[in-house]
């Protein structure tokens, strides 16, 4: 559960995608002006500004701009005052929360985190170059700013778009480094175990399914995409404790049902047969033993790691490991 108050970020800190999708418990992060609710339905807006895109943001100016949205249903056209825009402008007279980010890394993705901003003004802006009018946010930090900045732009992407495919590489997902780089954990070693746990369990799956009839690659937003002739398998790997295990099922379970579609059905592999599975960085507790024969049963196959070797259900194991 998140309450968007309690999220703690550190201004001048890169975060990969995935450690995002984490600390606010959303499973996209990147997609421009995002406007997001929380557990007890508070309003949040994460900016997201991305270089070498359509759009010319200045996050080294003071007040940084940032520019709009396009409007999806005539992107030729003027920008209008809907959708993010509107809430973004509409920020001014509320105390949402408002967090801007900047991508600095396409494989992984990483964003940089500029801080926490408010909205001091805005025009809507004649562009001669694209004979078109678009929305310039003026921004002003709220909080200590980072000592430096990493780029300029902005781009609204399908929040549903397969993203790279590439080679699985744990050690490409950003570890903790220092307590600085995990700060907005309640107890920075706990997140620093669970992170080396997550990315052991997807290098000891990587391993095991390579040695059987899988090719294994990775995306921005699935841990493990294997592929077979005639099959594709998407796995969510999660780190359990006694305290999380209900809390990262759930998560899991939804973010396989959504990266099957994004990384299968989107990338065009939808004629093959579709294998989703979760899989624990240790042995589940027995108290789910029986919610987990009902998700195999629904096609949900489910593995764990355990002294070093990949098991699971008996069906989940025969099916994916032959």
């Amino acid at each position: 559960m998140v309450i968007i108050s309690s999220v703690e970020l550190e201004p001048g800190t890169t975060y990969t995608a995935s450690e995002l999708r984490d600390i606010f418990d959303k499973s996209r992060a990147g997609r421009g002006i995002e406007t997001l609710y929380d557990d007890n339905d508070n309003r949040f807006i994460r900016l997201f500004s991305k270089e070498a895109s359509e759009y010319g943001d200045d996050l080294d100016a003071d007040p940084m701009r940032y520019v709009g949205e396009k409007d999806f249903s005539n992107p030729a056209g003027d920008q209008v005052l809907n959708r993010g825009n509107g809430l973004l402008a509409e920020s001014q007279n509320h105390d949402w929360p408002v967090f801007l980010f900047e991508k600095v890394s396409n494989s992984p993705v990483k964003h940089f985190y500029h801080g926490r901003v408010q909205v001091v003004n805005y025009e809507h802006n004649y562009r001669p170059n694209k004979d078109k009018r678009e929305y310039d946010f003026y921004l002003k930090t709220i909080q200590d700013s980072p000592s430096e900045t990493a780029s300029r732009a902005n781009e609204s992407d399908d929040d549903l778009a397969p993203g790279e495919l590439r080679d699985v590489n744990p050690t490409n997902r950003k570890e903790p480094e220092s307590e600085e780089e995990i700060s907005y954990t309640s107890n920075k070693e706990s997140q620093a175990v669970a992170t080396n746990e997550h990315e052991n369990t997807v290098e000891e799956l990587r391993d095991t399914l390579e040695a059987t009839q899988w090719e294994c690659h990775e995306t921005d937003e699935t841990d493990l995409l294997a592929l077979s002739d005639s099959k594709a398998l998407v796995i969510e790997v999660k780190s359990i404790t006694d305290s999380n295990e209900r809390k990262q099922i759930r998560k899991a379970l939804g973010q396989v049902l959504e990266n099957g579609y994004r990384d299968v059905q989107n990338r065009g592999l939808g004629d093959r047969e579709l294998i989703l599975s979760i899989a624990f960085s240790e042995t589940p507790s027995d108290q789910f033993s029986g919610y987990f024969d009902f998700l195999q049963s629904r096609g949900i196959e489910v593995l764990w790691r355990e002294e070093g070797e990949i098991k699971g259900l008996p069906e989940s194991t025969e099916q994916i490991l032959g």
